[in-house]
């Protein structure tokens, strides 16, 4: 303990990802383990130093309840910082501020929706495709398997004999 402050064993690579500002980061750890808290001192060092503005960074996680957390947690602490500074660093605070609406924190599905939506000519995808939710992804993979099943034994596949002598029934391998 420093100052009864407990040292976390990662501590230094915590303030790696906080600090060194002048690498790209992929934080990859477990729930609770403190992701969000440093991705969000990074951001606003990041944009406190005018390494970036809020429209030439993404903040990409999995899920939309991580992403509405991290947006409003990201509000919170900007808005600290900026009561906390002056000059320079006000101004590019108070900016980001501003537009914080332009700094994309989302899920990794919709990240890659925004991206072809900008280029969907590039991409190859109808200029009008939408997002699928999960009941009809699950829908989908349900057709995609028992389309795939169907097949299996429309050949009669010898693996599913294999499968048979296994021990295993094909239907037994489905898993949504």
């Amino acid at each position: 303990m420093k100052n009864n402050i407990a040292i976390l064993p990662d501590q230094q690579e915590r303030e790696r990802i906080q600090q060194d500002l002048d690498i790209n980061v992929l934080v990859e750890a477990a729930a609770g383990t403190g992701k969000t808290t440093s991705l969000i001192a990074r951001i606003i060092n990041l944009l406190r130093e005018g390494k970036c503005t809020v429209d030439s960074m993404v903040a990409v996680t999995f899920t939309r309840k991580a992403a509405a957390e991290m947006r409003a947690r990201f509000q919170i602490d900007l808005e600290k910082a900026l009561r906390s500074s002056s000059g320079v660093i006000r101004e590019r605070l108070a900016d980001a501020l501003n537009h914080g609406e332009r700094f994309f924190i989302g899920t990794i599905h919709s990240f890659c929706a925004r991206l072809l939506r900008e280029r969907p000519l590039e991409a190859g995808v109808n200029i009008d495709f939408r997002e699928i939710d999960e009941v009809e992804d699950r829908l989908l993979l349900r057709n995609v398997w028992d389309e795939y099943v169907a097949g299996l034994y429309a050949n009669d596949d010898p693996i599913l004999t294999e499968l048979r002598e296994a021990g295993l029934e094909i239907g037994a391998l489905y898993t949504p």
